[in-house]
């Protein structure tokens, strides 16, 4: 079966000979492998991005533009805590390939929309993992536990179109705007 890769994830490169195959990219595999093992052995994904910032390891984007891992210059491509939870819940690491998570509601209008989990394109063992799959389960456990289920108050009309001058959120409940 040939799956067509998109993009790149830390860890991983394209194959030289076959450009829809990943292989792992020793450079930085070391660096998920730190990530995934921190978080299963208690450390939360915000100390994590500490870490990773203090440490001047270059982020995804850092890395697939310079491809350096570590630079003690480095003033961009910081770390953030939704690309750690993002890799955290990416089975890429785990030696699947998961296709067909957003569809394209129509062509002309170029808007996409999530599909639901079950309708997944789930391949398993295209490429070698760096990950063991027991802790990327025991990540995939302790994400579930951690995440807050937040249930929304109010609706509002204009909710994500204005933001906090101060905060820069889309928070109507920031201190400084009530003062």
């Amino acid at each position: 079966m040939n799956i067509c890769v998109v993009h790149q994830h830390i860890g991983y490169k394209k194959d030289l000979n076959n450009k829809n195959k990943l292989v792992i990219d020793n450079n930085v595999a070391d660096v998920v492998r730190k990530i995934f093992d921190t978080y299963v052995n208690g450390i939360g994904s915000k100390l994590i991005v500490e870490y990773l910032n203090k440490n001047h390891y270059l982020s995804p984007s850092g890395y697939r533009k310079t491809s350096i891992v570590q630079n003690e210059n480095k003033t961009n491509y910081f770390w953030n805590a939704t690309t750690v939870c993002d890799m955290l819940k990416n089975e890429v690491y785990i030696g699947n390939t998961v296709q067909n998570k957003i569809s394209v509601v129509s062509y002309k209008v170029k808007k996409l929309r999530k599909v639901e989990k079950e309708k997944y394109i789930r391949v398993d063992n295209t490429h070698e993992p760096i990950i063991d799959k027991d802790i990327f389960e025991k990540a995939q456990v302790i994400h579930k536990e951690r995440a807050k289920k937040v249930i929304k108050q109010y609706d509002y009309l204009l909710r994500g179109l204005i933001y906090c001058k101060h905060c820069r959120l889309a928070n109507a409940n920031c201190i400084k705007s009530k003062s």
